[in-house]
């Protein structure tokens, strides 16, 4: 596991162990859907392990996978795009 997926599984953990169900539920939609905008090729390749890929959404490890697979300076944008989202949203760990 790479420096983008610990990372998220951090943040993932926080959200979980902090927040509502509901809550944790929206800011892992939001967070998947932050990766979209900034990954859009890593989100549908991960939207594409999924069984419905059209009314899904993969999370944001799974993202994490394809995000890897990336270049160096990718993955160094995918941390900071990260981290600002945890930051913006309070859960950063």
């Amino acid at each position: 596991m790479g420096e983008v997926s610990n990372k998220i599984n951090k943040i993932m953990d926080n959200i979980y162990n902090n927040a509502s169900p509901s809550d944790a539920t929206a800011l892992e939609e939001g967070f998947a859907k932050r990766l979209k905008v900034y990954f859009p090729e890593s989100y549908k390749k991960a939207a594409n392990d999924l069984i419905d890929p059209e009314n899904e959404i993969p999370s944001p490890g799974s993202i994490a996978h394809y995000i890897e697979e990336l270049s160096e300076s990718d993955q160094a944008k995918a941390l900071a795009c990260i981290n600002d989202w945890a930051d913006q949203s309070f859960v950063n760990s």
